[in-house]
């Protein structure tokens, strides 16, 4: 779950550039990869959204070796330069069972601090 929030509270979402031939809104890619096998394991684009909070959900297969892990999470924005942010995430692939899976821990995730989005509509 990524929550992407804005700092100050516009609800504009037209950028300034002059050189496109048409009005434009600022979006955002969410890409999760494996700097280490060079794999690209989701990419997702998120489009503007008139609130303050936007909640988005990225879904991906864990890599098949089991152990600890670095996937990189980068933030990109399709028209701001130098608004791209980059996250390491430390993930411990323990091996495939029942009692593992995902959607069984979906209903104890915290979606309240969501304001627009909620599991429904996913």
């Amino acid at each position: 779950m990524v929550r992407l929030e804005r700092q100050h509270r516009s609800r504009d979402t037209k950028v300034h550039c002059p050189k496109f031939p048409r009005g434009k809104d600022e979006g955002w890619f969410l890409s999760l990869g494996s700097v280490e096998s060079g794999e690209l394991l989701a990419l997702k684009r998120v489009p503007p959204t008139r609130t303050s909070r936007n909640c988005q959900q990225l879904t991906f297969f864990t890599p098949k070796k089991t152990g600890r892990t670095i996937l990189t999470l980068y933030i990109m924005s399709d028209c701001y330069l130098g608004l791209d942010q980059q996250y390491d995430l430390y993930l411990d692939v323990i091996p495939v069972s029942l009692s593992s899976q995902v959607n069984t821990e979906l209903k104890d995730l915290d979606f309240s601090s969501c304001s627009d989005d909620s599991p429904s509509k996913w």
